[in-house]
């Protein structure tokens, strides 16, 4: 177990045992928050009262005091602020449950940080034993890798140390050495804090239900379901889109506008140039039925988590961007010069190729067709997968009715312009919090990690082996 602190503990999470140095502080290095106003400490007051009436005083940012409230980007994927996560253990099952936006926090609360794009969870010192889900020797946290981890710490403290886990985890975790706090990503999290998650928060019996019933849906549907990312917010951008290609259906159905005046037709476009608003407007309708709720399903499956990363705005522009783009090279490349085209398929692949990059580590459900086993698969597998079969169906296929290079054009949109939205999402997210991640002081988008390597039995006394999730 966590070695209990020493020092007196900051009243604000007494059921965290997350504790205070004694004695002042020292300052953080200025680009902690250079952007934010500081507020002059007690120390400060006499020097910011002795200046003159144009003076400003400069005041170092502070850090958080440990168990206070923070203000910080996540220091893993810098996509997000961190979010406070409020648990509370149920006094029959002894499991922890998440409580919902409206129940006010109270005694016997754990509060936790956590960002809700890479699922990663901030730990100050004590609450991993809190949680109950790992017993962490205090020696093994003396292991250091020997390197910086190359990541802020969320309570100012600069940055962080990778040290081991042995008999846990072979992959290294990061801890403060000031505070001595813990960060651990979304895998880790899984395996040494399971309790924060809402898969390691349900009942055997309703998790065993919920696999059954996703797999005799997916032996009729052969759809994968997401299960590992679930969505952040309500997807309006997604709600909006999905209404729109709806509402266009019917309208082609009811024969309120003809579909084939919209269709993009290659032959059409190279002999009258006044028909290529068709690579437009072609994504707008659907052949059938089948065609569109199929489009809807993938829409809504990789959309809701991509447009809460880009902002609607941005999605917005993905969606039509990557729809026009597949269009442009359905016309260059197709054999297919009198087959009129319609469908959303290569706007949606363009928001798969932004999810191939944002999320690869996402897990899918996927039932292997004919043998209907089921298996989780990584994002990034499933999506290189898919795009591979179109670039071979689009080579050496004799199926020219399908628009296989919109598909395709769709996708490489989406992973091309995806780098660029993120570095704006880095630093847009900086400017809204006290303490920046190391990617938004120098620039750079940070680093992958592999998934954590998890050990099946203790290496040393003192420790209890973690399953792998």
């Amino acid at each position: 177990m966590l070695a209990a602190p020493s020092v007196p503990v900051d009243p604000g999470r007494p059921q965290t045992a997350a504790p205070r140095r004694s004695g002042p502080a020292a300052p953080p290095p200025d680009l902690l928050a250079p952007h934010l106003p500081q507020e002059p400490g007690p120390a400060d007051a006499p020097a910011s009262a002795s200046t003159g009436a144009g003076a400003i005083a400069a005041a170092p940012a502070q850090p958080v005091p440990a168990g206070g409230p923070i203000s910080a980007q996540c220091p893993a994927c810098s996509l997000h602020p961190l979010v406070p996560v409020h648990l509370r253990q149920d006094a029959k099952t002894g499991r922890w449950r998440q409580l919902a936006p409206s129940d006010p926090p109270g005694p016997g609360v754990l509060t936790l940080d956590t960002c809700p794009v890479c699922f990663g969870v901030w730990l100050d010192q004590g609450e991993i034993d809190a949680l109950g889900d790992a017993d962490i020797d205090p020696a093994f946290l003396k292991t250091m890798v020997g390197r910086s981890a190359g990541r802020m710490c969320p309570r100012g403290h600069g940055f962080m140390n990778e040290h081991l886990l042995p008999g846990m985890l072979k992959t290294p975790v990061d801890r403060c050495p000031r505070c001595r706090g813990m960060w651990l990503d979304g895998d880790e999290r899984h395996a040494l804090a399971r309790s924060t998650t809402k898969e390691g928060q349900e009942d055997d019996s309703v998790r065993l239900a919920k696999r059954g019933l996703i797999w005799a849906a997916q032996i009729l549907t052969q759809l994968p379901i997401e299960v590992d990312n679930p969505d952040r917010g309500t997807p309006w951008a997604v709600y909006g889109l999905s209404a729109l290609l709806v509402v266009a259906y019917v309208m082609s159905v009811l024969g309120v506008v003809y579909a084939r005046t919209f269709a993009l037709i290659a032959g059409r476009v190279a002999v009258d140039p006044v028909h290529a608003y068709t690579v437009f407007t072609h994504a707008f309708f659907h052949a059938d039925w089948f065609h569109l709720l199929g489009n809807l399903y993938f829409l809504y499956v990789f959309g809701d988590n991509v447009e809460h990363v880009y902002g609607r705005r941005r999605f917005l522009l993905l969606y039509f961007g990557a729809g026009l783009f597949g269009g442009v090279l359905q016309l260059l490349l197709t054999r297919a010069l009198t087959v009129p085209v319609v469908g959303a398929s290569g706007a949606i692949a363009g928001v798969c190729g932004a999810y191939l990059v944002i999320f690869p580590r996402a897990r899918l459900l996927q039932t292997i067709p004919f043998v209907f086993v089921q298996v989780k698969i990584p994002a990034w597998v499933y999506l290189c997968v898919w795009l591979g079969f179109q670039a071979l169906m689009a080579v050496f296929s004799d199926a020219i009715q399908f628009a296989w290079f919109s598909h395709i054009g769709g996708f490489l949109f989406g992973m091309a312009i995806t780098p660029l939205v993120l570095r704006s999402v880095v630093r847009e997210v900086g400017e809204r919090v006290r303490v920046k991640s190391a990617a938004a002081i120098f620039g750079k988008i940070p680093r992958r990690r592999g998934p954590p390597i998890v050990v099946a039995k203790a290496g040393a006394s003192g420790t209890r082996p973690t399953a792998s999730p």
